[in-house]
Parts: structure tokens; sequence; C-alpha cells
């Protein structure tokens, strides 16, 4: 355990861990404050990804955390899972890419929802922010990018797909 557990006022308790592999990650037991109320809308959380140098240890350890189920996509060129509750995808991993340097450990990354991709991009530089990666085109999911923001803090948007 890294931080916790600890009280957070009347909003609720919350704890920060570390799993096998090194990803950190936080847990919330709500009391006044519930939680997510504002999903998938331009603005909000859409979805979290965690980025893993051990795909097997990362199923094994969120299934008994969780009681994640794992659904492995398809295509052996961009190997991907699904973190399921009750057949509903949660969460994504995927293994860490040999592009990025060796001293990124692995990570947890969230999404927020955007109208636009491009402007939000755009948006970001003006503010002082970076773009890691993209924008780019995911089939079926939609426009994302991976961005930075002036303090450091990484974090992606998704344009979904309108279909």
């Amino acid at each position: 355990m890294l931080f916790g557990p600890t009280e957070v006022l009347e909003a609720g308790h919350m704890a920060v861990f570390t799993d096998p592999v090194g990803a950190a990650f936080s847990v919330w037991q709500p009391k006044q404050h519930l939680g997510f109320q504002v999903v998938d809308e331009p603005g909000a959380y859409c979805w979290a990804e965690l980025v893993t140098t051990d795909v097997a240890a990362s199923k094994k350890f969120y299934g008994e955390v969780f009681g994640f189920g794992a659904k492995d996509g398809q295509d052996p060129s961009m190997p991907y899972t699904e973190f399921q509750l009750d057949d509903k995808s949660v969460a994504g991993m995927m293994p860490k890419s040999s592009e990025m340097p060796a001293e990124v450990p692995p990570f947890w990354g969230v999404y927020f929802t955007v109208e636009d991709a491009d402007k939000a991009v755009a948006r970001i530089a003006e503010l002082g922010g970076m773009t890691v990666f993209g924008p780019m085109d995911v089939p079926s999911v939609g426009r994302f990018a991976s961005c930075v923001d002036t303090a450091g803090a990484m974090f992606s948007i998704l344009a979904p797909s309108q279909s």
C-alpha cells in the first residue's frame, strides 16, 4: 500500500496501492460522494486503461481483487484485453510497447470524452499542454490522443465513433 486507507472528509474512504507488476491504482469506498455521476459525455470520464509489462499477472491480479473477467482482442498485431464485469467492458489493458522508454513503469491511464479530438488537441496546446501521440482513429471506437497537462500528468481524450 502506498497511502491510506484514509477518510476524505464526509465524502468517503480511499487508499492507493501498486499491483504486483508496479502499476499504481486507487480504490474508493463512498459515503456522501458516490463517484462518477456523469460518464461518456464531453468533459467526463469514459475509460481507464492499464499498460503492463505482464499481461497474465495483471489479468490474474485484477480478476482476484475486483472480479474482472478478461476478454482478449482478436487482432494479433494489437494485443488488447478488456476487463469485464457481468459481460460489460469496464477497462482495458495492453502490454507495454517496446517503443516506450524502459524507465516508464506500468501505469493506469484515464480517458475523457470530447466532441472533436482535433479541436481538443489544439485547445490543450493553447493552454500549455502537449500531445504525446495522436490524434488517431481506432476503428469502431473513435478518434483519440494521449496528452500531458501543464503539471506533467498524462491523460487521453476520445471522440467516440458515431456508429
